[in-house]
C-alpha cells in the first residue's frame, strides 16, 4: 500500500469518525431539547418566509456562476452568463453524493461539454475556491470569536482589531499567492492547467468582485436565518449580522470537511452549538433542518432552471439547424 493511499484511507476514517460524533451531538441534544422546540406557525406569513429564503438560496447560485465567469475571463475564456449559471446550478446538486466533490466533477464534465477547456475549468475552480474558503474563515472566525466571547466557554483572548485586519488581508491575497506560487514552482502543471499558458493571475477587479461575492452570499444567508428565526418559529433574539458570521463558521467547516455530502450533519450540529447561545438550542435545532430544507430546495431550483436552460438551447439550436439553407 502507497503513502498516497494511507493517506487518503485515513482522511476517509477521520472524516467518518468526525461524522459520527457531530452525528451522535445533533442527535443527542435533539433528543435533550426536543421539547423547547418552538411549533413552526404555518401560516401565510411562514410559508412566504420559506419562498423567499429558497430563493434566496438560489440567488447564491446565481452568483456563484457570475463569479466563476469573471474568473473565466481572466483567464481567456468568456462564457455567456446564462451558460455559467447553467452549468454551476446543474452541478451542485451532485453536492449531496457521498465524498463532497460531486458537484466538482460535474461542473467541470458541464464546462467541458460547453466547450471550457479542462484546466481551465479546475483552475478557475481552484482559485474560487480558495478565495471561498479565505473569506469563509475570516467571517467564521470573527463569528467564533463572538460565540466564544459571549458564553464564556473558554478563556480564550480576543485578538486585537489590527491583528484580525491583518489576518483578513493575509487571507484575501492568499489566491494571488497560491498562483504565484504555481507559476514559480510548477510551471509545467501551470501550463498544464492554463492549456498551454502559465495561469494568469486574477485582476483585482475580479478579486474584489468575487470577495465582495462570497461576501454577499453569507449576508444572504444570514437573511435567510433571520426570516426562518422569525416568522417560522416566532423568535426575534439576534441579528442579520450575528446569524450571518455564526452561520458562516458553520458552513465553512462543513464545506471544508472531505466526505461529507453538502456539509450534512456538521453544519447542523455547529448551527445548534453557536447559534443555541442567541436563539436557544431548541430554536437552533429546528432552523438546523428548516436551514437545510431551505437550501436543499433552492438547489433543486436551480437544477431544475438549468436543465431548461440547457434544452431550450438545444432545441434552439437544433431549429436553427434545420432553417439553415446550406
Amino acid at each position: 500500500m502507497t503513502q498516497a493511499t494511507k493517506s487518503r484511507r485515513l482522511a476517509k476514517w477521520a472524516s467518518v469518525i468526525v461524522l459520527i460524533i457531530v452525528a451522535i451531538y445533533f442527535i443527542g441534544a435533539a433528543r435533550q431539547h426536543i421539547d423547547s422546540i418552538p411549533p413552526i406557525r404555518w401560516d401565510l406569513a411562514a410559508w412566504l418566509a420559506l419562498m423567499v429564503t429558497v430563493l434566496c438560496m438560489f440567488v447564491n447560485l446565481v452568483c456563484g456562476g457570475l463569479m466563476w465567469m469573471a474568473l473565466l475571463r481572466d483567464q481567456g475564456v468568456r462564457l455567456p452568463a446564462l451558460t455559467a449559471f447553467r452549468i454551476v446550478g446543474m452541478a451542485q446538486v451532485a453536492k449531496y453524493l457521498p465524498g463532497n466533490v460531486g458537484h466538482l466533477v460535474g461542473q467541470v464534465t458541464l464546462a467541458s461539454a460547453a466547450g471550457v477547456p479542462i484546466g481551465v475549468s479546475v483552475t478557475t475552480m481552484l482559485i474560487s475556491t480558495l478565495w471561498l474558503v479565505a473569506t469563509g474563515m475570516a467571517m467564521g472566525g470573527a463569528g467564533l470569536l463572538i460565540y466564544l466571547d459571549a458564553t464564556a466557554v473558554l478563556d480564550v483572548p480576543i485578538p486585537s482589531t489590527p491583528l484580525m485586519a491583518a489576518l483578513g488581508v493575509a487571507l484575501a491575497i492568499s489566491p494571488w499567492v497560491a498562483v504565484w506560487l504555481l507559476n514559480r514552482v510548477l510551471p509545467g502543471l501551470s501550463r498544464r492547467l492554463g492549456s498551454g499558458q502559465l495561469v494568469a493571475l486574477p485582476r483585482f477587479g475580479t478579486a474584489v468582485a468575487v470577495a465582495a461575492g462570497f461576501i454577499f452570499c453569507f449576508f444572504v444567508f444570514g437573511v435567510m436565518l433571520k426570516l426562518q428565526a422569525t416568522y417560522l418559529f416566532g423568535v426575534n433574539e439576534g441579528n442579520v449580522l450575528t446569524f450571518t458570521l455564526m452561520f458562516t463558521s458553520a458552513w465553512i467547516a462543513g464545506y471544508l470537511l472531505p466526505g461529507a455530502p453538502g456539509g450534512l450533519g456538521v453544519r447542523e450540529a455547529l448551527v445548534v452549538a453557536l447559534l443555541g447561545s442567541v436563539v436557544g438550542t431548541g430554536t437552533a435545532i429546528g432552523l438546523s433542518v428548516t436551514m437545510r430544507l431551505a437550501t436543499v430546495l433552492g438547489d433543486g431550483l436551480a437544477f431544475v432552471v438549468g436543465y431548461s436552460l440547457k434544452w431550450l438551447t438545444e432545441i434552439t439550436g437544433a431549429q436553427r439547424r434545420l432553417g439553415d439553407p446550406s
